[in-house]
C-alpha cells in the first residue's frame, strides 16, 4: 500500500493489494476514499488484487488520509460468509 510517509509528489499514485482468498472480489465490491472523499475512478485488477488510483489534481501539502473498504459475498456456499474488511493509512505531502 502507498504511498506511506513523507513524499514530494502533490499527484501520487495510490496502491494497494485487495485480496479474498475465497470468493475473490471485483471493483464493486470495493470502496477507495482519500480524505473522506469516495473515488470511483480507479483500476483494480482483480487476478492479482492490484488497485491503484492516479489522484489528477494536485493535493494540498499536510497529511492526507487513504481508506480502503472490501466487501466480499458469500458466494451461494452456506458455510461461507461474506465480510467486510477496511485498511487505512495516512501519507505526508511535503513541499520542495
Amino acid at each position: 500500500m502507498g504511498p506511506t510517509g513523507r513524499i514530494t509528489s502533490s499527484r501520487p499514485t495510490i496502491r494497494a493489494t485487495v485480496i479474498d482468498r475465497g470468493a475473490g472480489l471485483s471493483k464493486r465490491d470495493i470502496k477507495l476514499y482519500l480524505d473522506g472523499s469516495e473515488k470511483s475512478r480507479f483500476h483494480y485488477n482483480e487476478a492479482s488484487g492490484q488497485l491503484s488510483h492516479y489522484v489528477g489534481h494536485a493535493l494540498s501539502a499536510g497529511t492526507h488520509e487513504v481508506r480502503i473498504e472490501a466487501e466480499s459475498e458469500s458466494s451461494g456456499d452456506k458455510t461461507r460468509f461474506g465480510g467486510t474488511a477496511s485498511k487505512r493509512w495516512t501519507f505526508t505531502v511535503v513541499r520542495r
